[in-house]
């Protein structure tokens, strides 16, 4: 273990893991709220996006309320078990880790999960600047 660490230190590996440690966490979140209500995601919704749903006239506009792309038909209203789509359901007290689910609302609805997701996303694309400089200054450092 300690070889480990000390390789670590040397590579500045960490650096580089960092973001992809904050994506797991961010898809092991949705992966929680999905296993605890049988493959089902709640989706918090207040009286005025319910409104807003109900006087549209397009299904397909409830997906761009809940920021998916759906891969069959959304309906209008929730069914009367409460789905809203082949994943998605209205969050009630019989669902599960709730505060971990769609509880946002950004326009879109969000969970903690797509947050941990998209800051992980974000961090990847310009880690491998900061490690790439990280190992350079060490190997100038060494060098003196």
């Amino acid at each position: 273990m300690k070889k480990f660490l000390k390789f670590m230190r040397a590579s500045c590996l960490s650096i580089l893991l960092l973001p992809y440690g904050i994506f797991g966490l961010g898809v092991l979140s949705n992966q929680a709220v999905l296993w605890s209500n049988g493959d089902k995601f709640p989706v918090m919704l207040n009286a005025r996006k319910i409104d807003k749903i109900l006087s549209q006239d397009q299904e397909q506009d409830l997906a761009s309320i809940l920021g998916i792309k759906p891969k069959a038909p959304i309906a209008k209203t929730p069914d009367p078990d409460g789905m809203l789509d082949d994943t998605h359901c209205v969050m009630t007290s019989k669902t599960h880790l709730n505060a971990l689910a769609d509880v946002f609302d950004l326009g879109s609805i969000y969970s903690i999960g797509d947050f941990t997701l998209y800051l992980g996303e974000w961090l990847m694309t310009w880690t491998p600047f900061v490690w790439g400089y990280a190992v350079i200054k060490k190997a100038y450092d060494n060098e003196q």
